[in-house]
C-alpha cells in the first residue's frame, strides 16, 4: 500500500504535467492566432493600391476645392470638418500655409467637357456604329442613344443638336 507521501508526489507530478500541457497548448493557440492575423492582413500590393487610391482621391478633391475657390480648412462632409479631422500639428501646418487661390475659370465652349448625367444624342442610324465606338449606349426602352456620365462630350458634338 502506497504511503501518504507517495500519493502526494504522484498528485504533484500529475499537476506538473497538466501545467506543462496547458502551457504548450497556450503556445500553440498563440501561434495559430498569429497566423490567422497574418492571413487577414492586406498584402503589400493591396496596401500600395489603397494608398494610391487615397492619394488620387485627395488630389481630385483638392483640385476641386481650388477650382471653386474653397479652402480645405472649410471643407466638411456629413458634419465633420476636414481641418478638425487632422490630428497632427504638422498636418495642419501644411494646410494653414496654403495660399488661397482664386477660382479657375472654366473654358467656355458650346458643349460641356464631360457628361454630368446621361446625355441624350440624336444619332442617325447610319452613324450608330461610330457613336457606339465612341462609348455611347443604346437604350432600347427609350429608343435613344445616351452618353454615360463622365465621358468626354466633344466627340459627340455632331449628334448633340435637337433630339426628336
Amino acid at each position: 500500500m502506497p504511503t501518504r507521501q507517495e500519493i502526494q508526489d504522484r498528485l504533484a507530478a500529475i499537476e506538473k504535467k497538466k501545467t506543462d500541457a496547458l502551457k504548450a497548448l497556450k503556445v500553440k493557440k498563440d501561434k495559430l492566432k498569429a497566423r490567422l492575423a497574418e492571413l487577414d492582413r492586406p498584402t503589400r500590393s493591396q496596401r500600395r493600391a489603397d494608398a494610391r487610391r487615397k492619394i488620387l482621391l485627395g488630389a481630385f478633391v483638392l483640385e476641386q476645392l481650388e477650382r471653386t475657390g474653397a479652402s480645405p480648412q472649410s471643407f466638411s462632409l456629413e458634419g465633420q470638418r476636414f481641418f478638425d479631422w487632422l490630428v497632427r500639428p504638422t498636418d495642419r501646418a501644411v494646410f494653414e500655409e496654403m495660399p488661397s487661390s482664386p477660382p479657375i475659370p472654366e473654358a467656355s465652349s458650346p458643349t460641356p467637357r464631360a457628361a454630368a448625367a446621361g446625355t441624350v444624342l440624336n444619332v442617325p442610324f447610319a452613324d450608330k456604329d461610330q457613336a457606339k465606338a465612341l462609348g455611347a449606349h443604346w437604350h432600347a426602352d427609350q429608343k435613344r442613344w445616351i452618353v454615360p456620365p463622365g465621358l468626354d462630350l466633344a466627340p459627340f458634338a455632331p449628334w448633340m443638336g435637337s433630339n426628336s
